[in-house]
């Protein structure tokens, strides 16, 4: 127990945590209500200044992703969430800035996860002409961003609802955790 403790416990529950929403996208869910953003918040949030900050959020997210893409179209890896990976991965790179502030801009990483997830995933979509099937390209305009961005909104409700739900969560859960650690060290010292 002394080797978790010197770990941390927070930490080990943030691990926990990430497991545990990635094993979540693979069961039945409403459309897009899914907490991928909430683990990568979490990840910067909580696992400290190692590579785990980042690795393990994206462990869980690869890993889901290919089951679901093997269920899917038989096809482990999808070329075209480049930019869906490159959204997460400025969401954990801003908690991890935010680790050390303050809840009010720690709840602000979650708030900001799912918005910085919608504008980079489609804008990605709008570069690459669109992910539609059978559906004309976006132009390259502003006209056509605006359109892409449009088309995008209603998925937008379940990215919001399930990152701010489970990432709310999470952050009360390992801040509590957090706090108790600390004013155990401190009383130890």
């Amino acid at each position: 127990m002394a080797k978790l403790q010197a770990f941390g416990l927070s930490r080990i529950a943030a691990l926990a945590a990430i497991a545990g929403l990635a094993i979540y996208r693979l069961a039945p869910h409403l459309p897009n209500l899914t907490p991928v953003g909430a683990m990568f918040v979490l990840g910067g949030l909580y696992l400290g200044t190692g590579w785990a900050w980042i690795a393990a959020p994206f462990a869980g997210l690869f890993v889901s992703d290919v089951i679901l893409n093997l269920a899917y179209d038989g096809h482990p890896i999808h070329a075209g969430r480049v930019f869906d990976y490159l959204a997460f991965a400025v969401v954990a790179a801003i908690a991890r800035v935010l680790a050390e502030r303050p809840l009010g801009w720690k709840l602000g990483a979650v708030a900001a996860a799912p918005v910085i997830f919608f504008l980079i995933s489609n804008f990605g979509v709008w570069l690459s002409g669109g992910a539609l099937l059978n559906a004309p390209p976006y132009p390259k305009t502003l006209e056509g961003l605006s359109e892409c961005y449009a088309a995008a909104l209603p998925f937008f409700r379940g990215t919001l609802i399930g990152d701010w739900l489970f990432g709310a969560l999470g952050l009360g859960v390992l801040e509590v955790m957090r706090r108790r650690e600390v004013r155990a060290a401190a009383v130890a010292a």
